[in-house]
């Protein structure tokens, strides 16, 4: 393999796996039979959680954010319809681990979840496989002789 084409696969693959990293929103799903859903994310200061919480059936759903010691920054009660939809955010004041505690008190729930970095340190990928793509075409363009170049050789059999 040329080097070339490794900096242009190179490239094109971080350029698809940023895509897919930026844009692939799985939704969680959380049935009835469940008990509290928690999860969490390594965030620095400034950046956001965003929660989009779908609910099946009436019922009053408890969330709860807390920081990487445990300790309780947000915690709310709320009763909701059938259908409705509910979106929370929380912004980090410092760098830290954090949790959000989701409890639908045996309703089926749809919970989407996002956060948004202040410092977009998430889109280095997109320069970087830019940089290795171009950087790969330029070296296909100098290695690929010119057609003044090419030396035509052929034997003829008289």
């Amino acid at each position: 393999m040329k080097m070339s084409e490794a900096f242009i696969l190179t490239g094109t693959t971080v350029l698809l796996g940023a895509l897919f990293m930026q844009a692939w929103v799985t939704p969680i799903t959380i049935s009835a039979e469940d008990s509290i859903y928690t999860n969490g994310a390594s965030m620095m200061k400034g950046d956001t959680f965003e929660l989009d919480i779908r609910i099946q059936n009436e019922t009053t759903v408890r969330i709860v954010f807390l920081d990487e010691n445990e300790g309780i920054l947000s915690a709310e009660s709320i009763v909701v319809a059938s259908g409705e939809r509910i979106e929370r955010s929380l912004e980090a004041l410092e760098s830290g681990y954090y949790t959000y505690e989701i409890d639908t008190k045996g309703a089926e729930a749809t919970l989407e979840f996002d956060i948004e970095r202040k410092y977009k340190i998430d889109l280095i990928p997109y320069p970087l496989g830019g940089f290795l793509l171009a950087f790969g075409l330029h070296l296909r363009s100098a290695e690929e002789p010119k057609s003044s170049d090419v030396v035509l050789d052929a034997e003829l059999d008289v």
